[in-house]
């Protein structure tokens, strides 16, 4: 997704950096964006979680990003009954992503599964395959509208998870109209 707060670097560049690298260039951002992790006990140790299909990386020293058009995920959740704001996401280019430094999280049953059947190799030619909006995302969003409690957006979602830094200077970003009404 596009930042709120997304800013352009001395060089004018747009930047999107795994959430550990924030920590070290900008500790007060780290601070804002980790807040989803520390607010919540289950979700605290999820940064340090290593990859096991990545060398020497945590769940904290990659950007996740979706095969998931935002049109779809907004469906889904007007389905389930929420009238979302507005989603941006940056439309990243999947060949320009080193796949020594990509992998995909297939969200099995949840974070207790973990081991490397968990993750998929990344193949650009094979997106397609993760980009529908899964059944058990629509379950998860109906049960949460249901108990008028904000969903995580990704929760069932597929991650493709990119060890690094990504330079989104000149990648278009894809949204979706605004609606009137409540907001997740």
């Amino acid at each position: 997704m596009v930042p709120e707060d997304m800013k352009p670097d001395q060089e004018g560049r747009h930047i999107l950096y795994p959430l550990n690298m924030l920590k070290e260039k900008f500790p007060g951002l780290y601070e804002i964006k980790s807040e989803k992790y520390n607010s919540d006990e289950s979700r605290k140790t999820i940064p340090e979680r290593l990859i096991p299909t990545l060398e020497n990386a945590a769940w904290g020293d990659v950007v996740q990003l979706t095969a998931i058009h935002p049109k779809d995920l907004k469906k889904a959740l007007v389905d389930a009954g929420f009238t979302p704001k507005e989603l941006k996401f940056y439309q990243v280019d999947p060949e320009l992503l080193d796949p020594k430094k990509t992998t995909i999280y297939l969200y099995q049953d949840g974070f207790e599964k973990e081991g490397e059947e968990s993750f998929g190799k990344y193949d650009p030619q094979k997106l397609s395959e993760h980009a529908m909006v899964p059944e058990r995302t629509k379950e998860y969003y109906k049960e949460k509208f249901s108990q008028k409690e904000r969903p995580l957006l990704f929760v069932g979602v597929p991650h493709i998870f990119h060890k690094g830094p990504i330079d989104v200077s000149n990648f278009p970003v894809i949204s979706t109209e605004i609606d009137a009404g409540s907001h997740v």
